[in-house]
């Protein structure tokens, strides 16, 4: 993995993690401009982490002999195990704590739903947000994979229009079918592509040949455009296309993250901190009101829970299950000679 999407892919997650504290610590009603900022721009890292998975998937898959089978047992391990586990705690604790989460609630068929990553409307009314509310961007993410997954059963030469198609029908044809899979009504889907068409150029060695100057103002004039348009809303006219020129900007400057580790520590983490935070938060509120703790500790206290259960959830879960997926896919796969 690139240092610089590592780097990226953290960004995008605490830009998350901050924005969702305002929300749930604060209602989005503090009036700092750092406070405003991130209730304003930091769902950004939504967009960010929508076309990064578009590049890697399909960086993944090229120049290598990939079998739909194979890509789906990579996919389903990276993704599925993390999530079922976060998935089954925030049910537990909304069964056995009732009051601590909010904007969620249990019911049975909904936890299945859940876990099988289909669109359902939360028996809280919140709309269409499974168990874990963050896990609506898996839903689109799972059905970007399942695209990927049929695209591979074609000629390479035209798995880019494939997946187009298919992310297009996603879009448009789908949610015509009604009930609840006017979910996938969405155009943030459309990020992936940008994600692709990316790594389509990065292949091809164009965005390497970026210089340092132009890198530079490609970042400054996106975060310009973030800032003039507003509040984020996952258009990826307004949200994707300056996500996709910080990536471009990050990739082609690439030799400028390789000594960041922290940065990639924390970039590996990220999807574990994507799932948890909100949990944390919860509990770390109800402990708040329990021994009456200012903010500033509770913040903290926050933070590095997120970062302990992140750092605790890639070890021994995301890493070794991603790691035997691998195994496994080596030694069913039969060697072939090689000239």
């Amino acid at each position: 993995m690139l240092n610089s999407i590592q780097t990226l892919r953290a960004l995008a997650a605490w830009l998350v993690v901050f924005h969702h504290y305002m929300q749930v610590a604060h209602k989005f009603k503090l009036t700092d401009p750092i406070s405003v900022a991130l209730f304003k721009y930091g769902a950004i890292g939504v967009d960010l982490f929508f076309v990064i998975s578009g590049f890697v998937i399909y960086l993944s898959a090229s120049g290598k002999n990939l079998s739909p089978k194979i890509f789906a047992m990579h996919r389903i391990a990276r993704i599925a195990p993390a999530y079922w586990l976060f998935t089954l705690i925030t049910a537990a604790v909304l069964i056995y704590a009732p009051g601590v989460m909010t904007l969620t609630l249990y019911e049975p068929m909904f936890l299945i739903k859940s876990l099988l990553f289909i669109p359902a409307q939360n028996p809280s009314g919140i709309g269409f947000f499974p168990i874990i509310t963050v896990g609506w961007t898996l839903n689109y993410e799972m059905a970007f994979y399942a695209i990927f997954f049929l695209s591979l059963y074609l000629p390479k030469n035209l798995r880019i229009l494939t997946i187009a198609a298919g992310v297009l029908l996603l879009c448009t044809t789908l949610p015509k079918l009604g009930g609840d899979l006017v979910f996938f009504n969405n155009k943030i889907v459309y990020e992936f592509l940008l994600g692709i068409f990316i790594a389509y150029a990065y292949q091809k060695g164009l965005i390497q040949k970026i210089p340092t100057t132009i890198a530079a103002l490609m970042t400054a004039v996106a975060i310009w455009q973030i800032i003039r348009l507003g509040a984020v809303t996952h258009d990826p006219f307004e949200s994707g296309v300056p996500c996709a020129a910080i990536l471009i900007a990050a990739v082609s400057q690439e030799r400028y993250f390789s000594r960041i580790g922290l940065m990639r520590r924390l970039g590996d983490w990220s999807y574990s901190t994507y799932l948890c935070h909100i949990l944390v938060m919860c509990v770390m509120l109800k402990i708040q009101q329990t021994f009456n703790l200012d903010d500033w500790t509770t913040l903290t206290l926050i933070v590095i829970a997120i970062g302990i259960i992140s750092c605790a959830s890639f070890t021994l879960i995301e890493k070794p299950l991603s790691s035997l997926a691998r195994k496994k896919v080596k030694i069913s796969t039969p060697v072939t000679p090689t000239a």
